[in-house]
């Protein structure tokens, strides 16, 4: 720059209105669309919370649910365990 005949000048935001304009729209939008994404995470947190509450009050469910309890068992160091030589954990 020392070669060229210059003059630099500083404007300050409120007197260059179209750089300062230009400079704050991309971090408005920037903000805008984190808020988008916020909203969309929370209606679908929304939507999850209202089908955790429906299924608990849901009978059929539960029978389901009873019915699979009675079939489960739980077995630690089975034969499978004993063979690798690992723990269950």
């Amino acid at each position: 720059l020392k070669d060229y005949d210059t003059n630099i000048q500083y404007h300050p935001g409120k007197a260059n209105v179209v750089a300062d304009a230009l400079s704050r729209k991309s971090s408005m939008i920037a903000g805008i669309k984190v808020e988008e994404e916020i909203i969309r995470d929370l209606e679908r947190l929304g939507i999850e919370l209202y089908i955790k509450e429906a299924q608990k009050q849901d009978s059929k469910i539960w029978t389901i649910v009873e019915n699979l309890d009675k079939q489960v068992e739980f077995a630690y160091n089975n034969s499978w365990h004993s063979s690798i030589k690992c723990a269950p954990f």
